[in-house]
């Protein structure tokens, strides 16, 4: 694959890391630097709605998007768009319910609204729950692109995650959010490019787009799409993808760092909320977009997976490969897709760097300087210290990267269990502080531990203990043999790896059927899209149980500015409509009563 990556390719390439940094140095510099947090963290809290838009937009399209969803829909068929229709669900709870409470309560973190609902050592916890969530995630968006880079310019995985690494530092510690966010809106334009340019030419050599539908079809790529079943233990149905998936989206919109500090960095609530309805038909294109590679793929491949051929060792290369057989040919195309991939993991991992320093400098250390000194930390002090920490977590990261290559399952499994691992027992929490007014700290801590050991339990349980999912069929029948042998890809290493891996899909597709090993338990095969939603009940109704027995109900009312108050409200509007009702019937007889004797007569 390298071969085809000419000179073209580096140039497209460079161009694109040249630009983000230049970006990120331009913001650093501009009007004297950045002189405050408020200024470095939150953007002056003036930013205008279209950037933050689509800077949102970039952050959902990470470099997990762009690799792992097409090699979802090659292995397992297109039922995965489905999850697209989640956020029908999630963004109106997002704009509706989170972003105003939050905007009214002017918070930089969003842990800070635990301290004020419950104590400081909730806000501490919160804090570090995200804090882990986020460097298993970035990790992840990190491998990515590297490992696509080392498949296509044949450098090692080391040279191509410092590359990305170094540029993704370097502007986000210079320029601080306001860099994050319009590195974004460069990036995004990158990245939509790239996956046009690789669905355009990659349709038109398969014999166009009613030819990769057909295919698609044959393959069974296109069946149960809307699958209705309602076991949980099926990996993929409509309920798992629409209302699991709308809790796993939910808990990454409306509670995480990363997207609500730019939701916080605009001056108007509805310019906020503008911010996340804008995502919501966005995504759905992103999601359709997404879908369409994989098709585009399978088309492609249908009769010579390359993994069974030898061409890759792992499917995390399918889209490399790709790429390279698809517009290696045309000088450049190949570089804009990988700049699309580098742009992606930068714009996640940009975002994430700056919320995790965000909230390390004001849920940690700004209060504990304050305990150790007695006074407020300067301005200028926690600049400087939010600009270390962004350098200490960019290079955090980076170390983190060389180990998500060790880890099982697709990219996208990985994620999203991840999400749901530690994002669910969070979103429980702020449910329980949001919609239980009599909810306690002992109440609050609970509910986020039995969340955490609950979600740790299943996933760890079923990535030892589960079994794997079965892939759809995939067949080397159209392979010329000979060709596959004297192929550059045909040296006795990977000859071995061939027959390694072939043997391997043999003993899970044909000699477990003779002797199948027995099954795990249940939970153990609960799908991945309810990892969220499960973890959420558990820790909700464990807090609502503890924040009863610890007194909860006898305790004196909560501020009204930090719950909203269901119940309250539920009485309030059948007590308001009562009373129209009354008003409106006394009227009618009133009329009645005044009307002439005739027109008593007539009705």
């Amino acid at each position: 694959m390298s071969e085809r990556f000419g000179w073209h390719d580096y140039l497209v390439l460079t161009l694109m890391l040249v630009v983000s940094a230049a970006i990120g140095l331009y913001h650093g510099c501009r009007r004297g630097g950045q002189k405050t947090t408020d200024e470095y963290l939150m953007g002056g809290r003036d930013m205008q709605f279209l950037p933050v838009a689509f800077s949102v937009l970039a952050s959902f399209l990470s470099a997990i998007t762009v690799l792992a969803v097409p090699v979802e829909i090659y292995l397992f068929g297109a039922a995965f768009w489905v999850n697209a229709l989640s956020y029908f669900i999630s963004v109106p709870i997002t704009a509706h319910v989170f972003i105003p409470l939050f905007h009214r309560l002017k918070l930089r973190s969003v842990y800070e609204y635990l301290e004020l609902r419950f104590n400081y050592s909730v806000r501490v916890m919160g804090c570090l729950v995200f804090t882990l969530q986020m460097m298993v995630y970035m990790a992840v968006v990190f491998y990515a692109p590297a490992l696509v880079f080392s498949q296509v310019s044949g450098m090692s995985m080391l040279v191509s995650i410092l590359a990305i690494g170094g540029v993704c530092t370097v502007y986000t510690t210079l320029g601080g959010l306001k860099a994050v966010v319009w590195t974004d809106v460069f990036q995004i334009v990158i990245v939509i490019s790239g996956i046009l340019a690789l669905i355009i030419k990659g349709t038109i050599e398969v014999g166009g787009a009613r030819a990769v539908w057909q295919k698609a079809s044959e393959g069974g790529r296109l069946e149960n799409v809307f699958d209705f079943d309602p076991d949980p233990l099926k990996r993929h149905t409509f309920w798992s993808l629409v209302f699991g998936g709308s809790i796993t989206t939910l808990s990454i919109y409306a509670i995480n760092q990363a997207l609500v500090q730019r939701y916080l960095a605009v001056k108007k609530l509805r310019h906020a909320q503008g911010t996340i309805y804008f995502n919501l038909p966005s995504n759905i294109i992103a999601t359709t977009l997404m879908t369409g590679v994989g098709l585009v793929t399978y088309a492609k491949y249908k009769d010579c997976d390359p993994y069974k051929s030898g061409k890759m060792t792992k499917f995390d290369q399918l889209v490399p490969l790709l790429v390279m057989e698809t517009l290696g040919m045309v000088p450049g195309l190949a570089g804009l897709f990988i700049s699309c991939v580098f742009s992606a993991a930068l714009s996640t991992v940009s975002s994430g760097v700056n919320a995790l320093a965000l909230v390390h400098l004001e849920d940690i250390i700004k209060p504990c300087y304050k305990t150790l000194t007695g006074t407020a930390m300067r301005e200028k002090l926690g600049t400087v210290i939010s600009k270390l920490l962004t350098l200490l977590f960019g290079l955090l990261t980076v170390g983190l990267a060389f180990l998500a290559g060790k880890m099982g399952g697709t990219m996208l499994q990985i994620t999203l269990s991840s999400f749901g691992m530690t994002g669910g027992p969070l979103l429980g929490l702020f449910l329980l502080a949001i919609f239980v007014p009599f909810a306690t700290t002992p109440g609050a801590v609970a509910a986020l531990f039995s969340g955490l050991v609950f979600s740790l339990w299943v996933v760890i349980g079923s990535t030892v203990n589960g079994s794997r999912p079965p892939i759809l069929n995939i067949t080397t029948d159209g392979c010329d043999v000979m060709s596959g042998f004297n192929s550059t890809y045909s040296t006795p290493t990977t000859m071995r790896s061939l027959l390694s891996n072939m043997t391997v899909v043999m003993v899970n597709t044909t000699l477990t059927a003779d002797s199948p090993p027995p099954p795990p338990m249940a939970i153990y095969r609960l799908s991945y899209m309810w990892y969220s939603g499960t973890s959420v009940l558990v820790a909700f109704t464990v807090g609502v149980i503890i924040s009863i027995l610890t007194g909860g109900l006898r305790k004196p009312d909560v501020n009204p500015e930090l719950v909203i108050n269901v119940w309250k409200k539920l009485k309030t509007l059948v007590s308001r409509n009562k009373q129209q009702y009354v008003l409106t019937d006394e009227t009618t007889k009133l009329e009645t009563h005044c009307l002439p004797e005739s027109v008593h007569l007539e009705r």
